[in-house]
Parts: structure tokens; sequence; C-alpha cells
């Protein structure tokens, strides 16, 4: 539970006290269907997180695949392909309870994002799932997302971080290995933190699709 903060802001009309409105043309740009150029945004991609309601909060799961991944089934419809994972099936169990979904799409190099929300189901849809082959594999489910709202947001964030400067990287040398962050976190006997380690780097390279 959140602690109390006398400095908490507790509603919209005092928030707005301390920024200015949005620029009307940030405000005309958010559409409820996929513009050219978001088509063309959606073909360069590689990357997409998508937010779902879990009924205790909200989650953010990423995804991940070839450049375009993300399907356009029409200018009001995307899809993608689930491919294998930790097998918690969290963003899937959300989405059969609750249809409202986010995404967020990032292209390397470019200082933008688009943002996609909607409503989404779960589908074997064979002609959905035969737009979606990766690596010669078929997914065995999808994410169908029907577009309510698509609009670009600006790369400030990108710019801060630095994300695509590699002298700002941080090091990153001394994080632990994922063999040993496990059996930190979990205490697990069986396998030695070496074992996990292998066992994780196999599966990135041996069981992405």
């Amino acid at each position: 539970m959140i602690e109390p903060d006398p400095y908490q802001i507790t509603s919209v009309e005092e928030l707005r006290t301390y920024y200015d409105l949005p620029n009307p043309l940030i405000v005309a740009s958010k559409l409820d269907f996929l513009h050219d150029h978001m088509l063309h945004y959606m073909r360069l991609a590689p990357f997409v997180a998508i937010a779902s309601e879990t009924g205790a909060g909200l989650d953010c799961s990423p995804r991940g695949g070839d450049s375009g991944f993300v399907k356009a089934l029409d200018r009001r419809t995307v899809a993608f392909a689930d491919w294998p994972g930790n097998n918690k099936l969290e963003t899937f169990s959300n989405i059969i309870a609750d249809s409202r979904a986010g995404l967020l799409f990032i292209t390397p190099q470019l200082d933008i994002f688009l943002r996609i929300n909607g409503e989404a189901i779960v589908t074997r849809d064979p002609a959905v799932l035969a737009l979606l082959h990766e690596q010669g594999k078929a997914p065995k489910a999808a994410v169908r997302i029907a577009v309510k709202e698509a609009y670009f947001h600006c790369g400030k964030a990108f710019r801060r971080s630095g994300l695509w400067n590699p002298d700002k990287w941080p090091a990153v040398a001394g994080f632990p290995s994922v063999g040993r962050v496990l059996t930190d976190m979990t205490k697990v006997t069986e396998y030695t933190s070496d074992e996990l380690t292998e066992w994780y780097e196999h599966e990135l390279k041996e069981g992405l699709y």
C-alpha cells in the first residue's frame, strides 16, 4: 500500500495547473485507424510491449520478432503471434478476462514511438496464424487487436536515455548471470547457477520459435 503523501496531486484539475495544454497538432494526430506512416513504422519495428489488465492491476509484457512481426490485417486491426516463453500465459489470461490492451512499438535508431490502444482477443483463426509464420514455424495462437487509438509518441525518452547512443550505455559487466539471479531469488537447490545459466542461454539460442 502506498504511504500517505501530503504533496499528492489528487485531481486532473490540480495537475493541469502545473502543465501547459497539449499542442492542438498533437491532439489532432491521434487517429482511430492506421495511417500509412504508422503502417510503415510497424513494418520496421522488431519490438513491442503490450499492456493488459490483470484484475488486480496492470501488466506490461515484451514481444519481439523479425521487423514487421506485428501485422496489420487492415487499417483498424493488428495481430501478432505467440512464441515460446515462460508458459505463465499472463498476457493471454489477462486478455481473455479483460479485452483492453495497449501496444508500444520501438524501432531502433528512430526517435519516435508508435502507440496503439484497443480491444484484444486471443485467436487460433487459421487465416491469421498463416500470416504470422516466422522462421518456418507456425504459432499456437495469436493476439488480434481492434484499433481504437493510434498515434506517434515523441522520442524524448530515447534522447534522455541515450538508448541508441553506445557512448551512453551503462557498464553491465558487474551484473550477475541469469543463473545466479534465479538461485539467489528462488533458493533453488536442484540446479547450480552455472547449470541454470547454461539452460537459459540454450533457450535463447534454440527455443525462440
